[in-house]
Parts: structure tokens; sequence; C-alpha cells
């Protein structure tokens, strides 16, 4: 499998890693949008710096992912180990390791444990960073450092594309690398948008919130009662009857129950939970990509 071309930006990000590290940093956070290509970079990141090296994330789907993203970066698939429910790769090379199993602290020891005789992580990814500061990720780098010796003290790489969460910043600093969706849009990286407002009934007074963050639980029950499936459905209809209709904000926020009503009642469709990335994508010309970020900064959400 041929290597991927890096982006500029990707390039850019992979050095800012490579510089933090260099200065003796051993938490980084890197922030990029969604559809620009965070696997990539960390994939990356990992085939350069070498060594063992850990992957974690919530879902499944994110791990798929990642899996593919290594091998396309070079990495012999025969080297990347699975943690996840009954699958035990610890000792792989390069374990890719789900957030929830690791919540286990018998399965964290075991991971930890094996370093001794398989070798200590040299790189431990985050994806998805923005969880980081939950207490099952807080255990999970509690543990890690607690197993480590001063000699192998891992880079530890936070990637995400929402860094504003609460305690993210005091568990990884200030971003090392960050790029926004209005930077992206304008040098053509990634597809303009034309946003659509569907307006609904909704009542947040009995959402509750945990660390800044609506609880998903009450938030499904709230847009269920409120109709949102059928009032979404109702505007895909209206506005996009000829496209692909594209609901990034909606489909990776909306917790799961509404979400697949929601899909169900667009015949043929499905949300897409991330942005498309134009196949010839590269910079725009200065005059475009000002045009651009003028009218996005005119946006208000």
């Amino acid at each position: 499998m041929a290597r991927p071309d890096l982006r500029t930006y990707q390039l850019d990000a992979l050095d800012a890693i490579d510089e933090a590290a260099t200065a003796g940093q051993h938490r980084v956070l890197v922030v990029l949008p969604t559809g620009t290509g965070k696997t990539v970079v960390f994939a990356e990141a990992i085939r350069r710096r070498g060594g063992r090296a850990l992957v974690i994330a919530h879902r499944d789907e994110l791990l798929d992912q990642a899996g593919h993203k290594l091998v396309a970066a070079g990495i012999d698939r025969g080297s990347i180990g699975l943690v996840k429910a009954a699958r035990d790769g610890v000792a792989a090379p390069v374990v890719l390791a789900s957030v929830q199993t690791l919540a286990r602290k018998a399965r964290r020891k075991r991971l930890f444990d094996v370093q001794a005789q398989a070798g200590y992580f040299s790189t431990v990814v985050i994806d998805e960073a923005h969880h980081a500061p939950a207490s099952s990720y807080r255990a999970l780098l509690a543990d890690l450092d607690a197993s480590m010796l001063a000699a192998h003290n891992p880079l530890v790489i936070g990637m995400t594309a929402t860094p504003g969460r609460k305690g993210v910043k005091e568990m990884f600093g200030g971003p090392i690398y960050s790029r926004d969706l209005v930077d992206m849009i304008a040098e053509g990286w990634l597809c303009d948008l034309r946003g659509r407002r569907v307006g609904i009934d909704l009542d947040l007074g009995r959402v509750r919130t945990k660390a800044g963050d609506y609880v998903e639980a009450d938030l499904a029950r709230a847009l269920g009662e409120a109709d949102a499936p059928e009032a979404v459905a109702a505007a895909w209809a209206e506005h996009a009857t000829a496209r692909r209709p594209l609901s990034s904000r909606l489909a990776s926020s909306w917790p799961t129950p509404p979400q697949r009503p929601c899909a169900a009642r667009v015949p043929g469709r499905r949300p897409w939970t991330a942005l498309p990335t134009p196949r010839n994508a590269g910079p725009c010309s200065p005059a475009t990509a000002k045009a651009k970020r003028t009218w996005w900064s005119t946006v208000r959400y």
C-alpha cells in the first residue's frame, strides 16, 4: 500500500510534535477540524518516532480507522494488536485500545505490566482528547505514569477538533498546533458550507450537564420529545433533495437513539459525520481565501 501524501498543515503539525518532544514536553495537544486527517497525523507520528505505541479511543470505528491509517503509513498490519473486550493484544508493538476496556483496573495492569518484557511505550495517542478529563482517562494516565521508568517517559499526544471542554487545558496545556474550521475552508482543504437552521421546540430545562456538556441520555430524550428527527428529515427533504446530506455537528453530538430514526426518515440517506474533503483539495488563491474568511467572520451560531 502506497503511503499517503501529507498535506502542508499535517507536516506542520508533525513538526510541532517533534519540536515539543525535543523540548522535553511529555503531553501535547494538536487541534484540527473534523475531516482534516487527525488520524493520518498521529499515524505518521507513530511511524516517525518508532518504538512501541498505544492508541486509545472511545469508539470502535475510531480504532478501526486508526488501524487502517497506521497500515497506510507503513506500519506492518501484523504488528498491530487490539485490546478490547476478549481481544488482548497487549504485547503488540502498536496497541489499539478501547478506553471502556481499560476502565477495568485489571486490564490496565496487564497492559502496563507487560511493558517490562514487550518494551515500554514511546508514544501514547488519545484520540478525541476532549474526553480525556473523564475519570476513566485520568485513571488510565495515572497508571501509565506509575508504570513507566524515568528513562521511558512516553510522549502523550492528544488529538481533538474541540479543545474547549473543561479540564483539557489542565491535562495537556495549550495546543502546540491548531487550525480552525474557517481557515481550512478558506484555504480549500474543506468544502464550503451553507447552513440552514432547523427550529424545534426543545426544552433543555430537564437536561442535566456534566463537565460542561449535556448528559447524552437526557439530551436524547429531550430531542426525541421535541420531534427533532422529523424536523431534520423535513429540512433535508426541503433543501437537500439532490444532495448527499451532511450533518457533522448533529450526527457527532446527537446520541444514537434519536439519530437512527432520523436516518430512517430520509429514504436512501444517512447522516454523514465527517466534513467532505474535495478530491483535488489544496490551497486556493489568496483572494478566494480572503473572501471566504470575510464571509465566515460574519457567521454567528
